[in-house]
């Protein structure tokens, strides 16, 4: 039997079963063993996908019950927490602004204006694709974008040997990949690793201590600007200008945006209720819930009929809000039950750790896994384990609330970690050599990450120490 992922559908269960069925070690409690059955199970399947992610969590949100890990009603109470609905949220409001046409009309109008030469052109597809993702989930971004690219790769006659094709597909796909790093519209992880956060220490009775969307993107913004500088100097080195002739190209810009025709009421609509949306977030979402604002702006775009549900149905990634619900169950169940402080007192039983040593492993190893493993799996497998971890070695918890999603967004190089990366790499422009430079955007961006972490973070309230 080859086949890796046949192989890792058959392991996990017997992985799981191994754990359950072995004595219980000292120290931890019965539940807790099964919760690191059930945990082993899921690993495994997150790493390898032999089934899609959301299965993998569905199915580790029914073991939890059935093999003794936690109650039922404990568990499936779970699924539908805030994190999960605010995910709802940032999908329908991607699913608005794309079927209403107003993202198409502001990156086009944006190329356009920036199409005066081939490293202005680039440059164009990669600001513009790293600032929609402001508003705009990345993944939904790189969809967007991908096509406008391809036309116009199409129409300066680029072929497969072509720098610039290759440099315009990567701007795009680093673009999103940098933009992730926005903003908590910019990605569904970083509400997955705030809600793991909540979940952890409202269960260990400490001050919840939220965090706001402001003061996550105070803290994101600076690693993800410097994610997009370093991509665009990589792209410019790595892919020189041809020397090519726009004027095809910006005939075609032209065109399309000529088509479009003026600013409909729907898209002004649109954007009145998103600019709306996002203050509310950001005055109200610590304290009314960000997951519940996001729903009420969504169900008003319904309600003035910007946006139908058969359309929005095209858009909203449900499989993802499946498995956040399956996975915030799942690092639930092994706080509860003191499954993870076992496992950190065999890993790491001195308490003598450097906090910057830690804090710094924890971002590489994170980063380093994102390449091989979807972003949101990652989060779901390292912050059961990271959040304990900041007691160890006196950390402030916030910290890997916050840095977990950072360094998993660091994900340049292989089309197995980003599905803006798996898009280009299906274009049959890109090989494997075409990314490898990207390493040099992780490893800036994770000093820029440290950097900070030491001096800017403790300006908008996120000491690294407590």
């Amino acid at each position: 039997m080859r086949n890796p992922r046949m192989l890792a559908l058959i392991a996990g269960p017997l992985l799981c079963l191994t754990v359950a069925m072995m004595d219980t070690p000292a120290g931890l409690t019965m539940a807790g063993q099964r919760s690191l059955a059930v945990l082993a199970l899921c690993v495994t399947w997150w790493v390898f996908t032999p089934v899609g992610l959301p299965v993998t969590s569905i199915m580790g949100l029914a073991l939890l019950p059935l093999m003794g890990a936690m109650e039922a009603s404990q568990a499936f109470a779970l699924f539908g927490n805030q994190a999960v609905f605010f995910v709802i949220g940032v999908f329908l409001v991607a699913a608005v602004m794309m079927e209403t046409g107003l993202s198409s009309r502001v990156s086009l109008i944006c190329l356009r204006r920036l199409a005066k030469n081939e490293s202005q052109l680039c440059n164009g597809v990669l600001f513009v694709s790293w600032a929609l993702c402001t508003v705009i989930v990345s993944h939904a971004v790189a969809a967007l974008m991908l096509p406008i690219v391809l036309e116009l790769v199409r129409t300066l006659g680029l072929g497969p040997r072509s720098r610039t094709a290759k440099r315009l597909l990567l701007s795009m796909a680093w673009g999103t990949v940098a933009g992730s790093n926005l903003t908590l519209l910019s990605s569904a992880r970083a509400t997955l690793s705030l809600e793991l956060y909540g979940s952890y220490l409202v269960e260990h009775g400490l001050d919840p201590a939220p965090i706001g969307f402001l003061e996550y993107s105070l803290g994101a913004v600076p690693v993800s600007i410097a994610s997009v500088l370093m991509a665009a100097a990589v792209l410019r080195i790595t892919f020189p200008p041809e020397g090519l002739d726009l004027a095809p190209a910006l005939a075609q810009l032209n065109t399309r945006v000529s088509d479009m025709g003026r600013v409909s009421g729907r898209e002004l609509s649109t954007l009145g209720v998103v600019a709306a949306m996002i203050v509310s977030i950001v005055l109200f979402g610590r304290e009314q819930g960000m997951g519940t604002v996001a729903l009420f702006f969504s169900a008003i775009l319904f309600a003035i009929q910007t946006l139908k549900w058969e359309d929005a149905e095209r858009y909203v990634n449900w499989g993802v809000a499946m498995m956040y619900g399956g996975a915030i169950a799942i690092g639930s169940a092994l706080h509860s039950t003191g499954a993870t402080a076992w496992l950190i007192a065999q890993v790491m039983p001195a308490a003598d750790v450097d906090p910057w040593m830690a804090l710094g492993s924890a971002v590489v190893a994170t980063a380093g896994m994102t390449e091989l493993v979807s972003n949101s799996a990652v989060i779901a497998v390292v912050m059961p384990v990271l959040l304990p971890v900041a007691e160890q070695v006196s950390l402030d918890p916030r910290v890997f609330a916050w840095s977990a999603p950072i360094s998993a967004g660091l994900a340049f190089m292989l089309p197995t970690s980003t599905p803006a990366l798996a898009m280009v790499f299906g274009t049959g422009h890109l090989r494997i050599r075409h990314t490898l430079p990207g390493f040099v955007i992780t490893l800036f961006s994770l000093v820029v990450f440290m950097v900070a972490a030491r001096w800017l973070w403790p300006l908008v309230g996120l000491p690294v120490t407590p």
